[in-house]
């Protein structure tokens, strides 16, 4: 899709359910026990009744929330048409953002059993609008895609699209309440709007919001905007959080030409931006341009430069050329990108073409290569062969992919699919293997291969705890809103 209000739309008429999932499968490596579990979805149940896995090995539990209560989840305030998600470095607490409501809602969680508890009003959830059980925040989060917290757990940044804003919030680490920064740090607006948020400050090239990124020194904030068509960059203050765009054209980089910003390759609607563990490098995934940007980082300034032609950035190999870029598989609509955390390889998700394009990474340059056939890709076994690539299960229409924090599996949320699909990740090759029979996939519906899940639908956002313990899943579409849940130990 060509932007985020189609994107928004689409999610309007998706069919949505509500429960927790589980899933994992293992076999043959150290430290791992020998067999494997298949996926196992239990509708019955809150959340705060998960019950204790085994010290070691394999083992699954069930719950979730609900906007409303229904599917046997437990209700949460704030959570429509979730599509974005993070765990707290210190692995405390969960934070879901929402585009329909506009909202961030907060959660503890049991590092044991992985369950959530949602934060008591008025500190459980923060909104752009009046919603019951939620502290209203007016004009700075409408239509919140992204999310982010910095490396040293002190402070929340999200982006409103609507209200093409960086909306901030101090945290504490204690009990995970946020706390909007005081006038005038609440938010950064983009400086064309005629009326903007009061307690904020102006910046440039930010309108239509929708993906955020922080350095691993937490010393930077990245923005990408889909109607600026851009890349924006500040300065983060770790003692107040509050971010100061740079100035010049190291503030921001567009796709074409635009007074005070610096030209960049493959920047046409973007939709997600994600830093490299070294901090060296950023990836911009544009949706229009069918591209993934790649950008160099100067760790001590923030400032950022593409790589030399062919290789500022990656384009999908049926679209329309970009000039010093490369041509390769499965980008049709890129969505989003994941990095490894050993940053050796780079992922990028094409929603349109039902694919997960797949690339080593050159640590010194970020230069992406596609990895070689059969695995520059892995495609939606239902949709159209991609030449080159590999067909898996229940990836149809994928928005996001994470790894583990060992970095042997990765998982990808798929949104039509309505599932999580997982993949054992080869460190070395970029090759990504889907889990054997059922333990590969679970769906909401009855799926050929993968086991029937509840609470899945229009599955967006997808994040693991620090812990590589739990896998927390998001979703809903329109008037719906659901959290999900993986556990797993070894």
């Amino acid at each position: 899709m060509a932007g985020r209000d189609a994107r928004a739309a689409r999610h309007r008429f998706m069919r949505a359910g509500a429960a927790l999932l589980a899933l994992l499968c293992l076999g043959g490596f150290a430290l791992m026990p020998s067999s494997s579990a298949a996926f196992t979805a239990i509708a019955g149940g809150p959340a705060s009744s998960f019950t204790a896995r085994a010290t070691f090995g394999l083992s699954q539990t069930a719950g979730c929330f609900s906007d409303n209560g229904t599917g046997g989840c437990t209700t949460a305030a704030g959570i429509t048409d979730d599509t974005s998600v993070v765990v707290s470095p210190d692995g405390k607490h969960v934070y879901v953002g929402s585009v329909a409501k506009g909202a961030v809602s907060a959660y503890t969680r049991n590092a044991t059993t992985g369950a959530l508890t949602q934060l008591t009003s008025p500190t459980g959830c923060y909104s752009n609008a009046s919603v019951p059980g939620c502290t209203t925040v007016l004009g700075v989060m409408g239509a919140l895609f992204d999310l982010t917290v910095s490396p040293d757990g002190k402070h929340l940044y999200a982006v409103g699209y609507s209200t093409h804003t960086i909306a901030a919030f101090s945290r504490n680490a204690t009990t995970g309440a946020l706390t909007p920064l005081a006038s005038p740090n609440k938010c950064l607006y983009d400086n064309s709007l005629s009326s903007p948020p009061s307690g904020c400050a102006s910046a440039y090239k930010i309108m239509g919001a929708d993906g955020i990124a922080i350095s691993p020194d937490g010393a930077y904030v990245y923005v990408v905007s889909v109607q600026s068509n851009s890349l924006t960059v500040f300065s983060r203050n770790a003692t107040t959080g509050v971010l100061t765009q740079l100035s010049g054209t190291a503030g921001c980089y567009t796709n074409s030409t635009t007074s005070g910003c610096t030209t960049a390759s493959g920047l046409g609607s973007p939709f997600a931006v994600r830093t490299s563990p070294d901090g060296t490098s950023v990836y911009v995934a544009s949706n229009l341009s069918n591209a993934v940007a790649v950008f160099q980082r100067n760790m001590t300034t923030g400032v950022l430069s593409q790589p030399a032609p062919p290789n500022s950035c990656v384009y999908n190999n049926g679209s329309t050329a970009i000039p010093n870029c490369t041509a390769v598989r499965g980008l049709s609509g890129a969505y989003n990108v994941g990095i490894a955390p050993d940053g050796a390889t780079v992922y990028a998700v094409g929603n349109a073409g039902n694919a997960v394009a797949s690339f080593t990474r050159n640590t010194t340059t970020g230069v992406l290569t596609q990895v070689a056939a059969p695995n520059a890709c892995i495609y939606h076994n239902s949709s159209t062969a991609i030449t080159g690539c590999t067909a898996a299960r229940a990836i149809s229409s994928p928005t996001s992919i994470t790894f583990s924090p060992d970095g042997m599996f990765a998982f990808v949320a798929a949104s039509v699919s309505q599932g999580v699909a997982v993949f054992r990740h080869n460190s070395s090759t970029g090759v990504l293997t889907q889990l054997s029979t059922t333990s590969g996939c679970i769906a909401l519906s009855s799926t050929t291969g993968c086991t029937t899940g509840v609470g899945l639908g229009t599955a967006t956002g997808i994040a693991v705890s620090p812990d590589g313990r739990d896998v927390y899943a998001v979703g809903g579409g329109g008037s719906r809103g659901y959290i999900a849940v993986l556990n797993f130990t070894h």
